[in-house]
């Protein structure tokens, strides 16, 4: 019996198919009014954290976010669970780096338009439910073109060509946490020369920084 090839079958089964419960369920439990205010903020500016009444079905929705400064937010996306399954099939997959990217930045990755068309499908579905309406409400913007979905691999050795990078072809970038077996793993986001820094730092599994 081919016990590693039968897990494998079961895990694209059900990391294939998009599926309310592959959110985080801090997430399912406010989605709804997310969606709510993104209808108001489609012709407003960004919603802001402090702006309702601590008692208000809006104010609830957005506890959960945390401000970083100016345009980066950490929220609850994804649930544990399909993290771990997204883990097993990439377990399966064969990393590369991207020769286009400069070499201090080239880190092993997966694409998975390329790679796996199910997972990018079912990651697609669940952005475009979830993640649009969060950019809406946060960043006033209607990312609605997903032009790729990735998974970097970071180990110890290459860590280091995890070097300053943009993603010049998104208007919003979003990095979620598939593991929390491993020491650091924050992010720094430069914001220009006279600013400081923005500091994320290691954040749960299934929760993503965007920006």
């Amino acid at each position: 019996m081919n016990t590693a090839g039968q897990n494998h079958v079961l895990s694209r089964a059900l990391t294939a198919y998009p599926s309310m419960d592959k959110y985080h369920t801090d997430l399912r439990d406010v989605l709804d009014t997310i969606k709510d205010m993104a209808e108001y903020a489609e012709d407003q500016h960004p919603i802001s954290l402090g702006d309702y009444n601590a008692a208000s079905d809006w104010a609830g929705a957005l506890s959960a976010i945390t401000h970083y400064g100016c345009g980066v937010y950490s929220f609850p996306y994804l649930s544990e669970a399909f993290c771990k399954d997204l883990m097993l099939e990439l377990d399966c997959m064969a990393y590369s780096v991207n020769d286009d990217e400069p070499e201090e930045a080239q880190i092993p990755e997966v694409t998975f338009l390329t790679e796996c068309r199910p997972l990018f499908d079912c990651l697609h579905s669940l952005w475009a439910n979830a993640g649009i309406p969060l950019a809406k409400v946060l960043l006033a913007q209607d990312p609605s073109e997903l032009r790729t979905i990735q998974a970097a691999q970071y180990t110890p050795e290459n860590t280091p060509r995890g070097h300053w990078h943009n993603d010049k072809d998104s208007d919003v970038t979003l990095v979620v946490a598939l593991t929390a077996t491993h020491t650091g793993g924050g992010t720094l986001v430069h914001t220009g020369p006279f600013s400081e820094n923005i500091v994320v730092p290691q954040l749960p599994v299934g929760h993503p920084y965007r920006g």
